[in-house]
């Protein structure tokens, strides 16, 4: 049985990511759970792993013909923020990386255990693996004035299904 959410299940996707970061991540290598979470590159505040929604694509495999579903696959990209000095810098952000990848890898399917949400209560799973992302679509996800590119890398979230059976917008106010 696909994992039917509802029309939140892209927001509890990141919500749900977050949380096992948070959960697995701190105090070691980053010191608090609020030092990683849903962010903008350019954007960042305090925090010193974050993820950012830079796409959604319809998924072919999952979609149900007939059925009122709509099945996605979410595109991240994940990337360590230091304010460290110049040298070590480098070091703090691969540092961070490198455990987070390690977590998210370990971690390829995600339950119960942190799905938020609509997602959490689908009773399913989600499968998070490592996307890769040529130097030039890096650079065209990376255009920020004023902020300087970091080593990031990409993850694609799948399947994401919304139930769009019964789905009544709210009306709109003029």
């Amino acid at each position: 049985m696909l994992k039917i959410a509802s029309y939140t299940a892209i927001a509890d996707a990141g919500a749900s990511i977050i949380e096992l970061l948070r959960d697995t991540m701190t105090p070691e290598p980053i010191p608090s759970p609020d030092m990683i979470g849903l962010c903008s590159p350019s954007e960042t505040g305090d925090l010193q792993l974050g993820l950012y929604l830079y796409g959604i694509k319809e998924s072919r495999e999952y979609r149900n013909d007939g059925g009122p579903v709509l099945a996605l696959n979410l595109f991240y990209l994940l990337t360590a923020y230091s304010n460290a000095d110049i040298q070590q810098r480098s070091y703090d952000e691969n540092y961070i990386l490198g455990a987070a990848m390690q977590v998210l890898r370990e971690n390829s399917q995600i339950d119960n255990a942190y799905l938020q949400g609509s997602l959490g209560q689908s009773n399913e799973s989600i499968n998070i693996q490592l996307y890769y992302l040529a130097p030039d679509e890096m650079q065209k996800i990376w255009i920020f004035p004023n902020t300087p590119y970091r080593t990031s890398v990409g993850y694609m979230v799948y399947p994401v299904i919304i139930d769009m059976d019964g789905f009544v917008p709210a009306p709109r106010t003029r």
